[in-house]
């Protein structure tokens, strides 16, 4: 399969999942993922926002604000079409943007961070559409997060469904893979 055809699949796939089934799932997935040494051990965690249709990731962020880790969500800079990275608390507000994500509302430049400062002591969750068992990710698309991830040295954890595993991906040269993925069912590891 192609990745705009993976992609395809695993939207309509994911979209049929019921609440109960979802939030379960969720949970699971966050269970196996925080309690990841790297996860434990970091600073400051780099987490998206999910979409209702993503893993629940406000309960990474809250868990984070809750063991004084510094938290920063990604935020589309439609100028650059690149990724800021805002550092947020409890007191800061939310919009939803184009992307259907919930971005900070305001922000001043001492919230940002460079890509180049989420080092060994920051872990960065990673959001994605299908991945394989080496922890190859496909995303949706837009080739922020492969940007991203290419400058960063910290640790990263994807977040998927079983259902997202797929038996290989079409790897490209700027494609990064990612340390590991947890689902609900198990934690996967590059061998």
């Amino acid at each position: 399969m192609t990745k705009p055809e993976i992609r395809q699949q695993m939207l309509s796939t994911r979209r049929e999942l019921d609440a109960e089934t979802k939030a379960f799932h969720d949970m699971l997935v966050f269970e196996r993922a925080h309690k990841q040494r790297v996860f434990q051990r970091a600073e400051r965690v780099h987490v998206f926002r999910s979409t209702a249709e993503e893993i629940d990731t406000m309960k990474f962020i809250e868990y984070a604000w809750g063991t004084g880790k510094d938290v920063f969500v990604p935020v589309v800079d439609r100028a650059t079409t690149t990724l800021l990275h805002v550092k947020v608390t409890y007191d800061t507000a939310w919009r939803e943007s184009a992307y259907g994500i919930h971005e900070p509302v305001d922000y001043m430049p001492s919230d940002l961070a460079d890509a180049t400062s989420f080092g060994p002591s920051s872990v960065i969750i990673v959001p994605l559409l299908a991945f394989d068992v080496q922890c190859h990710r496909l995303g949706y698309g837009k080739g922020f997060y492969d940007a991203f991830l290419r400058d960063v040295t910290a640790p990263t954890i994807g977040l998927a469904y079983e259902f997202q595993r797929v038996r290989s991906l079409p790897v490209e040269s700027h494609d990064v893979a990612l340390s590991c993925v947890a689902t609900e069912q198990r934690l996967y590891i590059p061998a």
